[in-house]
């Protein structure tokens, strides 16, 4: 386990963290270190294997900065910690944890950058049509991983009481590499709000960010 990058995008409200999670064995090893609660070690136990890396994963990154904090869950699965005055927002794929921890509300997702088709075939489930059309097909998947990031963190920041990716959420027109703050919205019956995303490349994983200020 080793810290991968860390940002400060703000000293005073934002942290953005990403670290590697390769070694098992050393997760399981450092497990006595990690404080649990007797609920969190039964839910611990009834894990998969990568959601037990995951879940040791996260904890142990925490401490690595040294906060020694316990994180909670709300009835939509939303992770928010106590008694720190802060929101949190997790991700995870294919090794990586991406941790936020804002003043703010905040919603975070990474995601690998697959050499497959897999976010090609399901990009009906997420991608309307008036998305499609500033997508250069060179770039598609590059474009769909940001636009799903995109929506993604728009779920995580509300709460995740909408599934609807298609009409709940929309991402503004914009140029992969040349614009790093995306506007978008959540649509909702009355009115419509928005926000600005912001997103990066690592290596061959997409990280986007978004926060409510």
């Amino acid at each position: 386990m080793n810290l991968y990058s860390y940002y400060k995008f703000n000293k005073i409200h934002t942290k953005i963290l990403i670290f590697k999670y390769n070694k098992w064995k050393f997760l399981l090893e450092n497990m006595e270190n990690i404080i649990l609660s007797k609920k969190e070690r039964m839910f611990f136990l009834s894990l998969s294997i990568k959601r037990k890396k995951e879940f040791l994963g996260i904890r142990y990154a925490l401490r690595y900065i040294g906060m020694n904090i316990r994180i909670f869950y709300n009835e939509k699965r939303k992770p928010f910690l106590f008694p720190e005055k802060k929101h949190i927002s997790l991700s995870h794929s294919f090794g990586k944890i991406a941790i936020a921890i804002s003043s703010y509300q905040i919603g975070i997702d990474i995601e690998k950058l697959r050499k497959d088709n897999k976010i090609v075939k399901v990009k009906n489930k997420f991608l309307r049509k008036d998305e499609s059309i500033f997508i250069k097909k060179n770039y598609e998947k590059d474009y769909l991983h940001v636009i799903w990031g995109i929506k993604e963190s728009l779920y995580k920041l509300e709460g995740g009481i909408h599934h609807s990716f298609l009409n709940r959420y929309k991402v503004s027109p914009f140029i992969l590499e040349k614009k790093s703050c995306i506007s978008c919205w959540i649509m909702k019956k009355t009115c419509s709000q928005r926000f600005y995303a912001f997103y990066r490349k690592i290596e061959n994983f997409y990280l986007v960010y978004i926060i409510d200020k």
